[in-house]
């Protein structure tokens, strides 16, 4: 792993601090370990894509992977010291109490990107259907050896 920030070399310092973290959260039990994707479900995946459909194809499969929003118990960062781990369980302590409005709110958010993402999928299918229907439609009129120009004077 490299990191470059700004132009600079920052894989020692920070590359080390992300180590240290990874490893804190693999110790956490599964239920408060975060949700992990596949490699393959990545925004890198779209600087791979080879053309404009391709990308398009990764993107809709990004989307339809990251349209969940949830509500999983997570890591509270805090400062060191006894100040921040109080205020570290404080804040534990709060998320526990109104938890249940954020799962209500979070539930309809969820609905409302499924039907957003469900709408952009089926128009990009029924584009993709029209784009093959023309296609189809003008490889027949070449294929009858009509000309140019009389292919327009029959449209209009």
């Amino acid at each position: 792993m490299k990191l470059i920030i700004a132009g600079r070399d920052r894989t020692e310092d920070l590359g080390r601090d992300l180590r240290r973290q990874v490893a804190a959260m693999d110790r956490l039990e599964p239920a408060r370990q975060p949700a992990r994707l596949p490699a393959d479900i990545s925004a890198l995946a779209l600087a791979r894509a080879m053309s404009d459909a391709d990308y398009l194809d990764q993107y809709l499969r990004l989307i339809r992977h990251r349209e969940a929003v949830g509500t999983y118990d997570f890591n509270i960062p805090h400062k060191a010291g006894p100040a921040g781990r109080c205020l570290a369980g404080f804040k534990a302590l709060l998320w526990k109490l109104l938890r249940y409005q954020h799962d209500r709110i979070t539930f309809r958010q969820y609905l409302i990107n499924n039907q957003l993402t469900s709408a952009l999928l089926l128009e990009v299918a029924v584009r993709r259907k029209d784009v093959a229907d023309l296609e189809r439609r003008v490889a027949e009129l070449e294929g009858e050896g009509l000309p140019a120009n009389h292919a327009k004077k029959t449209r209009n």
